[in-house]
């Protein structure tokens, strides 16, 4: 039986994640085509990432784009007395 491999192409125009539990959802949105772009030459691919894949995912993205990530900025004293 000969192995078969299946790759799609597209522009990444827009994704969305939710987290239930300890896994997350993440929608990627893309288009085949040049703009301009009608609602169905948008088409979604579905991945579910257990949270330490998309630590993974999210860390190479940063890499990938020579980036770091970000630092929360501290608190001030008001905000947490009474935050």
């Amino acid at each position: 039986m000969a192995s078969q491999t299946r790759e799609d192409f597209g522009a990444l125009v827009g994704w969305t994640a939710k987290r239930e539990g300890n896994r997350v959802t993440l929608r990627m949105q893309a288009v085949d085509k040049p703009p301009p772009h009608a609602s169905e030459d948008v088409y979604s691919h579905f991945y579910v990432l257990d949270t330490n894949q998309a630590v993974q995912l999210g860390n190479m993205l940063f890499e990938m784009a020579d980036q770091t990530t970000p630092v929360r900025a501290s608190r001030g004293l008001f905000a947490r007395l009474f935050g």
